[in-house]
């Protein structure tokens, strides 16, 4: 039975910016059915913490359009950044803001990209440590966690303008502007326990800025993907889906 993939882009982000990787995801060797959650920029600019419920709203209907037109009974569920930390929520049993999603009944693996599972971000802090005190760590057993952390930007407060600009993230959001990251999360708040963590050194966070080095980049993409290949899901001749 094909496995659909499910994506669910990051903090201010387009469906656009997950075009080429879900290309990648879609050919040899994965052979992938991708649908993109539909999410863009202006919708997450107006989410407000701790109601998240727009975004999960709109990634429990992409996750029932990819059971309906593929026929299978689970998903692969993929998220960037912010969009991992909406997938744990997701997968969550409990009712949140008068929903229960329950996504934990549909999805077979949850595998995030640069997420900050731990975070200081004045922005998510009421969600964030919701998600966490409800279901810490990789919670569902029946759920094959991956967690993957890039270690290429050092944050300096004075230096190239890409470690400036690390910096002023890391301190901003996680206290601290002098540590390793993949130029917008450091490293450490990466990890997620009881996941299968993955360190890659030189990824970076996203494709606005190293559009040959982030985590959904065409080199980038085998270095994570390779649990998706091993567990059951791919199918030959799978074609390119987007949430319209």
């Amino acid at each position: 039975m094909i496995r659909p993939i499910v994506l669910l882009g990051g903090w201010l982000s387009s469906p656009g910016d997950y075009a080429a990787m879900a290309r990648t995801l879609a050919t040899p060797p994965y052979n992938r059915i991708v649908y993109i959650t539909d999410f863009g920029r202006g919708a997450w600019a107006a989410l407000r913490d701790p109601d998240f419920a727009p975004v999960l709203d709109v990634l429990a209907s992409t996750v029932q359009l990819a059971l309906r037109e593929t026929g299978a009974d689970r998903i692969d569920l993929i998220g960037h950044s912010a969009g991992g930390r909406v997938a744990r929520a997701y997968l969550g049993h409990l009712p949140y803001r008068g929903t229960t999603y329950d996504g934990q009944r549909y999805v077979a693996t949850l595998t995030t990209l640069g997420t900050a599972h731990t975070t200081y971000e004045v922005w998510v802090k009421e969600f964030a440590g919701l998600v966490n005190e409800r279901y810490p760590g990789a919670f569902y057993q029946h759920i094959a966690y991956t967690s993957v952390a890039g270690r290429s930007v050092r944050g300096r407060r004075f230096g190239r303008l890409e470690e400036i600009l690390a910096f002023r993230s890391y301190e901003v959001s996680f206290g601290d502007g002098d540590q390793l990251g993949d130029g917008i999360v450091p490293t450490h708040c990466c990890f997620l326990a009881g996941a299968d963590n993955l360190l890659l050194e030189g990824a970076r966070h996203a494709p606005y800025n190293a559009p040959r080095t982030w985590y959904g980049a065409p080199d980038v993409v085998p270095l994570w993907c390779e649990s998706l290949i091993r567990r059951p899901g791919g199918v030959e001749g799978a074609v390119l889906y987007e949430n319209p």
